[in-house]
C-alpha cells in the first residue's frame, strides 16, 4: 500500500508521556481515595473506562490554567516521539493522536514540544465545583461493549497502532500493526493477539524499518 494510505496512530497518557497524566491528575488534584476505588473497579470490570474518567474528574477543582502548568512541568514525553512523526509524515503517512483523555491537556504538551498533528480526544468543563467530562462519542462499541476509541480510527487504510494501556485494547485489536507496553502488551498476551513491544519511539522507527 503506498504511504498515503497508512495511518501512525498514536495513544497520549502513558504512551506518548511517559507518565498516565490522567492518573495522575485525578489523585493530585482529586480524590486519591476514589481514585483507588474506581481503579479497582476497572480492572475487575464492574465500571466502563468512561465511567471510571468521569468519576476520577468529578472531585478536581483545581483551575484549568494551574492543571496545565503543573503538566507543562512535569510530563516528559517518551524519547523518539518527535522523530518518528517526523519519519511517518517523509512517508506521506497521517498521523493522529487518538486520546481518552483531554484536548485541553494534550494541546498543550504537542504544543511545547513543537508537533503538530491531529489530535482526537475528550474535552473539559473545568467547573470550581468539579470538572465534568465532554465526551467526544458516547456509542457503545458492539464488539467491546465500551465507548472505546475503534470508531475513531481512520476509515480507510492501514492502521500502526501504538499504546500502552486499557483505552487502547479495542483499537489494537483493530489495527494492522500494533506496537503495545505495559498494560497493553500484558493483555494482547492473554488474548494471543500479535504486537511488537517497545520502550521508547526509537524502537518503533526501528522495527517500522524500510516497509510498516
Amino acid at each position: 500500500m503506498p504511504g498515503g494510505g497508512t495511518s501512525l496512530v498514536l495513544d497520549f497518557d502513558g504512551t506518548i508521556t511517559e507518565i498516565d497524566l490522567l492518573d495522575e491528575i485525578s489523585q493530585r488534584f482529586g480524590d486519591p481515595e476514589v481514585f483507588r476505588e474506581l481503579d479497582e473497579s476497572l480492572d475487575t470490570g464492574s465500571l466502563t473506562l468512561q465511567a471510571v474518567i468521569t468519576r476520577e474528574f468529578a472531585p478536581v477543582r483545581a483551575p484549568l490554567a494551574d492543571v496545565v502548568a503543573w503538566v507543562l512541568g512535569n510530563a516528559r514525553v517518551r524519547a523518539g516521539f518527535r522523530e518518528l512523526v517526523e519519519l511517518a509524515r517523509l512517508r506521506e503517512w497521517n498521523v493522529v493522536v487518538l486520546s481518552s483523555g483531554f484536548h485541553e491537556l494534550i494541546e498543550p504538551v504537542l504544543a511545547r514540544e513543537q508537533v503538530e498533528v491531529d489530535v482526537v480526544a475528550n474535552r473539559l468543563d473545568p467547573r470550581p465545583t468539579g470538572w465534568r467530562v465532554l465526551w467526544r462519542d458516547e456509542t457503545v462499541c458492539a464488539v467491546c461493549g465500551e465507548a472505546c476509541k475503534r470508531r475513531a480510527l481512520p476509515a480507510a487504510g492501514r492502521i500502526v497502532y501504538a499504546g500502552d494501556g486499557f483505552s487502547d485494547r479495542c483499537a489494537a485489536l483493530a489495527s494492522d500493526r500494533v506496537f503495545a507496553t505495559k498494560g497493553l502488551a500484558r493483555y494482547l498476551d492473554e488474548q494471543g493477539a500479535p504486537y511488537e513491544a517497545f520502550d521508547d519511539f526509537f524502537d518503533v522507527a526501528a522495527q517500522l524499518g524500510d516497509v510498516a
